[in-house]
């Protein structure tokens, strides 16, 4: 799907506040782009972007600090040592799932070749993050592995985690 620029522009409003009203929307957007924008033509190009999956989902983004984690790291690891590539394929995916399914790992990825594993993990302490590090360091799939510890990020959106999952579990939130 091609993105014009008042897609663009809806999307970077959207971005700023998930809740915004249509009416407000196409207010922004008449007056930015010196012409007139019904708040229906914002509503079919939002709906337009959910169905392309521009738009994947409308969701709250919470401050880790609220639910207790006061840090985060990087962990990459590279699975291989296998005869066929497929295999290291299949056991990169098989760690991706097991990482996927913690709720403190708030990003995840795979590199190109499906052998590298890169997760972004929040943790209460320190301790939260080496542990995850040292399983997959000690996983004898793993044939390299590495370990980021992060200040306070200054910019971007780190607090998109499941919290179904910890109150499941019956975590407790801190107030």
């Amino acid at each position: 799907m091609k993105l014009d620029d008042k897609d663009l522009r809806i999307l970077s409003l959207l971005i700023q506040d998930g809740r915004a009203k249509y009416t407000h929307i196409a207010r922004t957007l008449s007056e930015e782009m010196d012409q007139s924008i019904p708040d229906t033509t914002v509503l079919f190009r939002i709906r337009k972007l959910q169905q392309a999956g521009v738009i994947k989902r409308f969701t709250a983004s919470i401050t880790p600090e609220i639910l207790g984690y006061s840090i985060c790291g990087i962990i990459w690891a590279r699975i291989g040592g296998h005869i066929l590539h497929e295999i290291s394929v299949e056991h990169a995916h098989k760690i991706e799932t097991e990482l996927r399914s913690r709720s403190n790992v708030v990003f995840l990825t795979l590199d190109d070749n499906d052998t590298g594993i890169f997760a972004m993990v929040l943790g209460h302490e320190l301790q939260d993050i080496e542990e995850i590090y040292s399983k997959l360091k000690d996983n004898p799939d793993v044939v390299d592995a590495q370990m980021w510890i992060l200040n306070k990020p200054t910019k971007g959106d780190i607090g998109v985690m499941d919290v179904s999952s910890l109150v499941e579990r019956g975590e407790k939130i801190d107030d």
